[in-house]
């Protein structure tokens, strides 16, 4: 029996190459003295080895000492990518918010109550599946999202009520424009009580499903190109961005971004407060160190250029609530604060030779192993800060929702701007110092997609108020228990296969299913009404 795949430049062109096995596994012996190349290919083989000059083989699996010298060399990303292309992701999440509603919309009124949750769900996932699985192919996805939208809507929508409709949309402006209502009047919330707006809902969901698809998807080089994997020193990327996504899309709903502090009016309580904070931390320290001692039991590939030799994610995350709890900062000093460390930082990286001892010291003493993830933690408390911030900004009922939506994109223009401007003067974005520039380019990306969901929100032309479907809602009550889902299941796709030499169509296969397996999940949970939080 014969199992041949493989891929010239095209797309979908399949040529010769082939590796012959009879029954079970392939397994090949790989010389890698061949050079590494980055994967541009859309379907087919990953594009791995130089065999020859024009065809590559898929192989499925090699050798264990073998692909572990390969994963050292496969998730190498020193130049990044164009950060026009990584701002253009972020026009996926309007595009497919709008799609899942109009979904959600033709469903109701065709399909009875289980199909059309189904479909609503489908929606809901797969477009993000697709895109952030398969970056290169953003442009190509962008027209394909907009054109389902627009054929949804044509559908969604009888010809004789188009007139009624643009009347309706045009009186609605005019009446935001001119009412002195409140900002409560105008965007849509998920809760009764009208405390929890829509379209913040659906960003901090969209941003960790997207989080979680491109944990596992930067292992597939057959579709995912190695210009988004993490950067190695400078430069833009998609995987750069998911820790500072996160840390923002915590804070903008945290209880100091809607005025809450943790010893309200009575400092003697402070100590208590951070203490009691302290002691709730210890899920993440477990899950930290849990995950640092299962990753070296099974001598799981990590590259130390992340975090560090036993840093990970969790322990930064406890870091900054053990701080920020401290601090107990209003949203205006939080920005204050923010805005002054992150200065002191970037001094100390510029004039004092950190970003120096960062990239290049060598790795001889515990702080020294773990230099990438300590110092890091300085960049992602200024993302909290600031995040707290736009969180109460977003959050605030005396303004105008337009006012609002105006105000990020703004905040989003600055970001940009700043990152710009920053990189001209040669601090260029840096996601493993989270330095200043990649600080304002965070802000700009969350600020941009807050600004665009809520266009969305405040412009959506149908009267009727559909609820967010159960994947979005799910994901954004539970955050880190979906993460957690997810980086369980992505451990048992690289235990079980081998990641790197999977074809094109089994990888967007593999990646289909695993979305599909922990947003079902956490889908029924909270159709059930079901919260999990344990921190």
């Amino acid at each position: 029996m014969q199992r041949c795949w493989a891929q010239t430049g095209s797309v979908f062109s399949i040529v010769g190459a082939c590796v012959v096995q009879w029954g079970g596994s392939v397994s090949v012996s790989v010389p890698f003295s061949w050079q590494m190349t980055s994967s541009s290919w859309g379907l087919g083989c990953p594009q791995l080895f130089q065999f020859e000059a024009d065809r590559q083989a898929c192989v499925w699996s090699a050798g264990a000492e073998h692909y572990k010298s390969l994963q050292d060399i496969a998730y190498l990303n020193a130049d990044g990518a164009s950060p026009l292309s990584v701002c253009a992701l972020m026009l996926v999440y309007p595009l497919t918010v709008a799609l899942q509603r109009l979904v959600a919309r033709v469903a109701s009124k065709h399909l009875g109550i289980r199909a059309g949750n189904l479909a609503e769900f489908i929606a809901a996932i797969l477009p993000l599946t697709i895109a952030f699985s398969a970056p290169h192919l953003v442009w190509t996805i962008l027209v394909t999202l907009a054109c389902a939208g627009a054929a949804l809507f044509a559908h969604a929508t009888d010809l004789v009520a188009w007139p009624r409709l643009l009347a309706r949309v045009r009186a609605t402006r005019a009446a935001r424009r001119t009412s002195t209502a409140a900002h409560s009047a105008c965007f849509m919330y998920i809760d009764p009580a009208g405390t929890r707006l829509r379209f913040v809902s659906e960003y901090r969901a969209v941003m960790m499903i997207t989080t979680c698809i491109v944990i596992l998807a930067v292992d597939f080089p057959s579709i995912f190109p190695r210009r988004h994997a993490k950067t190695d020193e400078y430069g833009y990327s998609l995987m750069d961005l998911g820790t500072g996504c996160i840390v923002c899309a915590t804070a903008i709903c945290s209880r100091a971004a809607r005025g809450i502090t943790a010893a309200s009016g009575c400092k003697e309580q402070r100590p208590f407060a951070v203490l009691k904070r302290v002691l709730s931390l210890w899920p993440l320290l477990t899950l930290g160190f849990v995950r640092l001692a299962a990753l070296k039991g099974m001598d799981y590939h990590v590259p130390t250029s992340e975090y560090g030799v036993h840093w990970n994610f969790f322990f930064t995350i406890a870091v900054i609530a053990v701080v920020t709890t401290a601090t107990d900062f209003s949203p205006s000093a939080s920005i204050v604060a923010g805005s002054a460390v992150l200065v002191l930082y970037q001094v100390f990286l510029s004039a004092f030779g950190g970003a120096e001892y960062i990239l290049r010291a060598p790795r001889d003493n515990l702080f020294s192993a773990n230099r990438e993830g300590m110092f890091s933690c300085f960049g992602f408390l200024a993302v909290h800060w600031f995040s707290v911030g736009l969180g109460s900004l977003v959050a605030s009922k005396t303004r105008l929702a337009q006012r609002t939506t105006w105000f990020l994109i703004v905040i989003a223009g600055l970001g940009f701007s700043a990152t710009a401007l920053f990189s001209t003067i040669g601090i260029i974005v840096s996601r493993r110092m989270c330095n200043v520039s990649y600080v304002t380019f965070i802000m700009g990306i969350n600020a941009l997609v807050l600004a665009l969901l809520a266009l969305v929100d405040l412009y959506w032309p149908f009267a009727e108020r559909a609820s967010m479907p159960s994947a979005y809602g799910g994901v954004q009550d539970s955050m880190l228990v979906v993460f957690l889902l997810a980086n369980l299941l992505t451990g048992a796709v690289n235990v079980s296969a081998q990641p790197l030499l999977v074809p094109a169509w089994a990888s967007l296969l593999i990646m289909i299913c695993y979305s599909f397996t922990w947003s079902a999940a956490i889908s029924i949970v909270h159709s059930r009404s079901v919260v999990l939080k344990f921190w």
